[in-house]
């Protein structure tokens, strides 16, 4: 088996292992937004949650290209 083939095999089962804590992870913080939406609906009459921005964290790389493109849009406009 040729050395690229053993790397994508060895990556591939790290994904795997990795897959039931991210999923554990993904659930409960569905499961806490869907917990806020029940006593909403429940204590104000809709179930509007308004979830701030601590909900989503862009990963680093995201932030690099999100300053990239606001970098390039600034130089753009000048």
């Amino acid at each position: 088996m040729s050395e690229t083939a053993k790397r994508l095999f060895e990556t591939l089962r790290e994904n795997i292992a990795n897959a039931p804590s991210q999923m554990g992870a993904e659930m409960k913080r569905l499961l806490v937004q869907g917990g806020m939406e029940v006593a909403s609906g429940l204590f104000n009459g809709n179930g509007f949650v308004p979830y701030g921005p601590g909900q989503y964290t862009p990963s680093p790389d995201q932030q690099q290209n999100q300053s990239l493109e606001q970098q390039q849009s600034r130089g753009i406009e000048r």
